[in-house]
Protein backbone atom coordinates (compact mmCIF):
# COMPACT_ATOMS: atom_id res chain seq x y z
CA UNK A 1 0.00 0.00 0.00
CA UNK A 2 1.33 3.42 -0.92
CA UNK A 3 2.25 5.64 1.97
CA UNK A 4 0.27 8.87 1.94
CA UNK A 5 1.35 11.82 4.05
CA UNK A 6 -0.83 14.88 4.52
CA UNK A 7 0.96 18.21 4.23
CA UNK A 8 -0.57 21.15 6.10
CA UNK A 9 -0.42 24.63 4.61
CA UNK A 10 0.97 27.39 6.78
CA UNK A 11 1.01 31.00 5.65
CA UNK A 12 4.01 33.27 6.01
CA UNK A 13 2.48 35.16 8.93
CA UNK A 14 2.89 32.07 11.14
CA UNK A 15 6.56 32.81 11.57
CA UNK A 16 6.18 36.57 11.41
CA UNK A 17 7.91 37.98 8.35
CA UNK A 18 6.50 39.77 5.34
CA UNK A 19 7.87 39.10 1.84
CA UNK A 20 9.15 42.70 1.59
CA UNK A 21 11.22 42.31 4.76
CA UNK A 22 12.47 38.95 3.54
CA UNK A 23 13.53 40.47 0.21
CA UNK A 24 15.48 43.18 2.03
CA UNK A 25 17.35 40.58 4.10
CA UNK A 26 18.03 38.58 0.97
CA UNK A 27 19.64 41.54 -0.76
CA UNK A 28 21.84 42.34 2.23
CA UNK A 29 22.93 38.70 2.50
CA UNK A 30 23.82 38.76 -1.18
CA UNK A 31 26.13 41.72 -0.60
CA UNK A 32 28.22 39.97 2.07
CA UNK A 33 31.87 40.51 1.06
CA UNK A 34 34.03 37.40 0.64
CA UNK A 35 36.94 38.10 3.01
CA UNK A 36 39.95 35.99 4.00
CA UNK A 37 40.45 36.39 7.74
CA UNK A 38 43.13 33.71 8.26
CA UNK A 39 46.17 35.92 7.87
CA UNK A 40 48.50 37.52 10.40
CA UNK A 41 48.22 41.04 9.04
CA UNK A 42 44.45 41.17 8.72
CA UNK A 43 42.95 44.63 9.19
CA UNK A 44 39.71 46.19 8.05
CA UNK A 45 41.74 49.31 7.25
CA UNK A 46 43.11 47.54 4.16
CA UNK A 47 39.66 47.37 2.58
CA UNK A 48 37.33 50.03 1.21
CA UNK A 49 35.51 51.74 4.07
CA UNK A 50 32.10 50.19 3.35
CA UNK A 51 33.35 46.57 3.23
CA UNK A 52 33.30 46.09 7.01
CA UNK A 53 29.78 47.51 7.27
CA UNK A 54 28.53 45.38 4.39
CA UNK A 55 30.09 42.28 5.93
CA UNK A 56 28.49 42.82 9.34
CA UNK A 57 25.12 43.66 7.79
CA UNK A 58 25.32 40.67 5.46
CA UNK A 59 26.19 38.19 8.21
CA UNK A 60 23.40 39.53 10.41
CA UNK A 61 20.93 39.30 7.52
CA UNK A 62 21.91 35.71 6.75
CA UNK A 63 21.63 34.83 10.43
CA UNK A 64 18.06 36.15 10.44
CA UNK A 65 17.26 34.23 7.27
CA UNK A 66 18.67 31.03 8.76
CA UNK A 67 16.32 31.32 11.73
CA UNK A 68 13.23 31.39 9.51
CA UNK A 69 11.26 28.23 8.76
CA UNK A 70 11.76 26.65 5.31
CA UNK A 71 7.95 26.37 5.10
CA UNK A 72 7.95 30.15 5.04
CA UNK A 73 11.07 31.02 3.09
CA UNK A 74 10.86 28.45 0.27
CA UNK A 75 7.42 29.60 -0.98
CA UNK A 76 8.55 33.23 -0.87
CA UNK A 77 11.69 32.42 -2.85
CA UNK A 78 9.69 30.70 -5.57
CA UNK A 79 7.18 33.55 -5.59
CA UNK A 80 10.10 35.89 -6.27
CA UNK A 81 11.13 33.72 -9.21
CA UNK A 82 7.58 33.69 -10.56
CA UNK A 83 7.19 37.44 -10.28
CA UNK A 84 10.56 38.08 -11.88
CA UNK A 85 11.12 40.18 -8.78
CA UNK A 86 14.14 42.42 -9.31
CA UNK A 87 15.49 39.98 -11.88
CA UNK A 88 17.58 42.72 -13.44
CA UNK A 89 18.76 44.12 -10.10
CA UNK A 90 22.54 44.14 -9.84
CA UNK A 91 24.09 43.47 -6.43
CA UNK A 92 27.63 44.78 -5.92
CA UNK A 93 29.71 42.13 -4.19
CA UNK A 94 33.26 42.57 -2.90
CA UNK A 95 35.65 39.64 -3.37
CA UNK A 96 39.05 39.32 -1.73
CA UNK A 97 41.87 40.08 -4.23
CA UNK A 98 39.38 40.87 -6.99
CA UNK A 99 37.51 43.90 -5.74
CA UNK A 100 33.89 44.53 -6.69
CA UNK A 101 31.95 42.57 -9.23
CA UNK A 102 28.26 42.55 -10.12
CA UNK A 103 26.12 39.68 -8.91
CA UNK A 104 22.39 39.33 -9.64
CA UNK A 105 19.54 39.21 -7.17
CA UNK A 106 18.30 36.07 -8.92
CA UNK A 107 21.58 34.29 -8.15
CA UNK A 108 21.02 35.00 -4.47
CA UNK A 109 17.49 33.56 -4.68
CA UNK A 110 18.83 30.30 -6.12
CA UNK A 111 21.62 30.22 -3.55
CA UNK A 112 19.10 30.45 -0.74
CA UNK A 113 16.92 27.72 -2.27
CA UNK A 114 19.95 25.42 -2.55
CA UNK A 115 21.24 26.17 0.94
CA UNK A 116 17.92 25.33 2.59
CA UNK A 117 18.56 21.64 1.87
CA UNK A 118 15.86 20.60 -0.57
CA UNK A 119 16.12 18.64 -3.81
CA UNK A 120 19.61 18.23 -5.27
CA UNK A 121 20.82 16.29 -8.30
CA UNK A 122 24.20 17.81 -9.10
CA UNK A 123 25.03 18.55 -12.71
CA UNK A 124 22.67 16.00 -14.23
CA UNK A 125 19.23 14.53 -13.60
CA UNK A 126 19.98 11.33 -15.52
CA UNK A 127 19.65 8.31 -13.24
CA UNK A 128 18.26 10.37 -10.36
CA UNK A 129 15.71 8.80 -8.02
CA UNK A 130 13.59 11.95 -8.33
CA UNK A 131 13.50 12.02 -12.14
CA UNK A 132 13.05 8.44 -13.42
CA UNK A 133 11.27 9.80 -16.50
CA UNK A 134 14.47 11.28 -17.97
CA UNK A 135 16.23 8.89 -20.39
CA UNK A 136 19.38 8.91 -22.49
CA UNK A 137 17.36 9.85 -25.59
CA UNK A 138 16.70 13.25 -24.01
CA UNK A 139 20.24 13.91 -22.85
CA UNK A 140 20.08 17.26 -24.65
CA UNK A 141 17.14 18.20 -22.39
CA UNK A 142 19.03 17.29 -19.23
CA UNK A 143 19.29 19.73 -16.34
CA UNK A 144 21.32 20.60 -13.29
CA UNK A 145 19.88 21.09 -9.81
CA UNK A 146 19.39 24.81 -10.33
CA UNK A 147 17.50 24.46 -13.62
CA UNK A 148 15.06 21.89 -12.24
CA UNK A 149 14.16 23.66 -8.99
CA UNK A 150 11.10 25.55 -10.26
CA UNK A 151 9.66 22.60 -12.21
CA UNK A 152 10.12 20.37 -9.16
CA UNK A 153 8.48 22.90 -6.84
CA UNK A 154 5.47 23.77 -8.98
CA UNK A 155 4.76 20.30 -10.41
CA UNK A 156 7.04 17.28 -10.03
CA UNK A 157 7.12 17.04 -6.23
CA UNK A 158 3.49 15.92 -6.33
CA UNK A 159 4.97 12.53 -7.24
CA UNK A 160 6.84 12.23 -3.94
CA UNK A 161 4.64 9.33 -2.69
CA UNK A 162 5.60 7.25 -5.74
CA UNK A 163 9.25 8.31 -5.53
CA UNK A 164 9.48 7.39 -1.86
CA UNK A 165 7.66 4.09 -2.37
CA UNK A 166 9.98 3.14 -5.25
CA UNK A 167 13.00 3.81 -3.10
CA UNK A 168 11.65 2.15 0.03
CA UNK A 169 10.76 -1.08 -1.78
CA UNK A 170 14.36 -1.29 -3.00
CA UNK A 171 15.70 -0.54 0.49
CA UNK A 172 13.52 -3.29 1.97
CA UNK A 173 14.53 -5.77 -0.72
CA UNK A 174 18.23 -5.11 -0.20
CA UNK A 175 17.94 -5.37 3.57
CA UNK A 176 16.01 -8.65 3.31
CA UNK A 177 19.02 -10.34 1.71
CA UNK A 178 20.96 -12.71 4.02
CA UNK A 179 23.91 -10.36 3.64
CA UNK A 180 22.90 -6.87 2.43
CA UNK A 181 25.48 -5.44 0.09
CA UNK A 182 27.21 -2.50 1.78
CA UNK A 183 27.92 -0.52 -1.36
CA UNK A 184 24.32 -0.89 -2.55
CA UNK A 185 23.06 0.35 0.81
CA UNK A 186 25.40 3.31 0.64
CA UNK A 187 24.21 4.29 -2.84
CA UNK A 188 20.56 3.90 -1.90
CA UNK A 189 21.08 6.16 1.11
CA UNK A 190 22.92 8.70 -1.00
CA UNK A 191 20.08 8.77 -3.52
CA UNK A 192 17.28 9.29 -1.03
CA UNK A 193 19.14 11.91 1.00
CA UNK A 194 19.28 14.03 -2.16
CA UNK A 195 15.54 14.60 -1.69
CA UNK A 196 16.40 16.63 1.40
CA UNK A 197 13.64 17.98 3.61
CA UNK A 198 10.98 16.87 1.14
CA UNK A 199 11.14 13.31 2.52
CA UNK A 200 10.95 14.27 6.19
CA UNK A 201 7.21 13.41 6.51
CA UNK A 202 7.69 10.03 4.81
CA UNK A 203 10.78 9.29 6.85
CA UNK A 204 9.06 10.13 10.14
CA UNK A 205 6.05 7.93 9.33
CA UNK A 206 8.06 4.93 8.10
CA UNK A 207 10.54 5.11 10.96
CA UNK A 208 7.76 4.07 13.33
CA UNK A 209 8.04 0.51 12.01
CA UNK A 210 11.48 0.40 10.39
CA UNK A 211 14.45 1.53 12.45
CA UNK A 212 16.85 0.75 9.62
CA UNK A 213 15.94 4.20 8.30
CA UNK A 214 17.94 5.73 11.14
CA UNK A 215 20.75 5.53 8.59
CA UNK A 216 19.06 8.35 6.66
CA UNK A 217 18.69 10.38 9.84
CA UNK A 218 22.42 10.04 10.47
CA UNK A 219 23.13 11.52 7.05
CA UNK A 220 20.79 14.45 7.61
CA UNK A 221 22.31 15.12 11.03
CA UNK A 222 25.64 15.71 9.29
CA UNK A 223 24.13 18.50 7.15
CA UNK A 224 24.44 21.94 8.81
CA UNK A 225 21.20 23.10 7.16
CA UNK A 226 19.19 20.57 9.20
CA UNK A 227 19.30 21.26 12.97
CA UNK A 228 18.20 17.72 13.86
CA UNK A 229 18.94 16.84 17.47
CA UNK A 230 18.46 13.51 19.21
CA UNK A 231 15.57 11.24 18.23
CA UNK A 232 14.27 12.18 14.78
CA UNK A 233 10.61 11.49 15.53
CA UNK A 234 10.65 13.63 18.66
CA UNK A 235 12.46 16.35 16.75
CA UNK A 236 9.88 16.06 13.96
CA UNK A 237 6.98 16.45 16.39
CA UNK A 238 8.45 19.79 17.47
CA UNK A 239 9.52 20.96 14.00
CA UNK A 240 6.94 19.56 11.58
CA UNK A 241 5.35 22.98 11.04
CA UNK A 242 8.71 24.33 9.85
CA UNK A 243 8.60 21.92 6.89
CA UNK A 244 4.86 21.97 6.15
CA UNK A 245 4.76 23.12 2.52
CA UNK A 246 1.74 24.03 0.42
CA UNK A 247 0.74 21.52 -2.23
CA UNK A 248 2.31 21.89 -5.66
CA UNK A 249 0.28 24.38 -7.71
CA UNK A 250 0.48 22.15 -10.76
CA UNK A 251 1.28 22.34 -14.44
CA UNK A 252 -1.56 24.66 -15.41
CA UNK A 253 -0.25 27.21 -12.94
CA UNK A 254 3.24 26.82 -14.37
CA UNK A 255 1.88 27.48 -17.87
CA UNK A 256 0.24 30.70 -16.71
CA UNK A 257 3.50 31.89 -15.16
CA UNK A 258 5.58 30.98 -18.22
CA UNK A 259 3.22 32.99 -20.43
CA UNK A 260 3.78 36.11 -18.32
CA UNK A 261 7.43 35.97 -19.41
CA UNK A 262 8.43 37.02 -15.89
CA UNK A 263 9.68 33.65 -14.66
CA UNK A 264 13.29 34.02 -13.54
CA UNK A 265 14.76 30.75 -14.81
CA UNK A 266 17.15 29.93 -17.63
CA UNK A 267 15.62 30.28 -21.07
CA UNK A 268 16.41 26.65 -21.89
CA UNK A 269 14.64 25.49 -18.72
CA UNK A 270 11.49 27.37 -19.68
CA UNK A 271 11.56 25.68 -23.07
CA UNK A 272 12.41 22.22 -21.75
CA UNK A 273 9.72 22.22 -19.05
CA UNK A 274 7.13 21.30 -21.66
CA UNK A 275 9.00 18.10 -22.51
CA UNK A 276 9.78 17.35 -18.86
CA UNK A 277 6.08 17.55 -18.08
CA UNK A 278 5.19 15.26 -20.97
CA UNK A 279 7.78 12.66 -19.95
CA UNK A 280 6.74 12.75 -16.29
CA UNK A 281 3.06 12.41 -17.11
CA UNK A 282 3.71 9.37 -19.31
CA UNK A 283 5.95 7.77 -16.73
CA UNK A 284 3.64 8.16 -13.75
CA UNK A 285 0.56 7.14 -15.73
CA UNK A 286 2.14 3.69 -16.10
CA UNK A 287 3.34 4.30 -19.66
CA UNK A 288 6.92 3.37 -18.72
CA UNK A 289 8.41 0.60 -16.63
CA UNK A 290 10.29 1.49 -13.49
CA UNK A 291 13.67 2.94 -14.40
CA UNK A 292 15.38 3.14 -11.03
CA UNK A 293 18.85 1.61 -11.29
CA UNK A 294 18.31 -0.90 -8.49
CA UNK A 295 16.00 -2.92 -10.76
CA UNK A 296 18.83 -3.32 -13.28
CA UNK A 297 21.46 -4.37 -10.76
CA UNK A 298 23.16 -7.76 -10.88
CA UNK A 299 22.18 -10.24 -8.16
CA UNK A 300 25.78 -11.09 -7.36
CA UNK A 301 26.97 -10.81 -3.76
CA UNK A 302 29.72 -8.25 -4.25
CA UNK A 303 28.68 -4.96 -5.87
CA UNK A 304 31.12 -2.18 -6.70
CA UNK A 305 30.79 1.31 -8.10
CA UNK A 306 31.16 0.15 -11.68
CA UNK A 307 28.26 -2.30 -11.20
CA UNK A 308 25.94 0.51 -10.12
CA UNK A 309 27.17 2.67 -12.99
CA UNK A 310 26.33 -0.13 -15.42
CA UNK A 311 22.86 -0.49 -13.86
CA UNK A 312 22.26 3.25 -14.19
CA UNK A 313 23.23 3.14 -17.87
CA UNK A 314 20.70 0.34 -18.42
CA UNK A 315 18.04 2.20 -16.46
CA UNK A 316 18.22 5.33 -18.60
CA UNK A 317 18.04 3.46 -21.90
CA UNK A 318 14.81 4.08 -23.76
CA UNK A 319 12.44 1.12 -23.65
Amino acid sequence: MMLVVCIVLFSSIVFGIEPERFTSLLEKAGQTPAIVFEKDDFSWDKYPAEVKTNFIDGVNAQDQLNKLAPSETIPILFDLLENGKDIEKAIPLYLEKHGYYTNSFTEEIYKQIRDQGGISCGYSGLGSLAFPWLTKKYRGKDFNEREIQYFWWVYDRKHLPEIWQTWYRCWQEENSRPEPRKYVQTRLLSDVSCLGFYIFPYLAETLKNDKSLEAIVDIFKSYPCFPIKGDFQLWWENNEARYAFPEAKGWNHALEIIRTEKLAVYGSAKENMFLWHELAEKYYSGYNVNRYWYYFLSDKEEIKEEDVTEAICKAIEDK
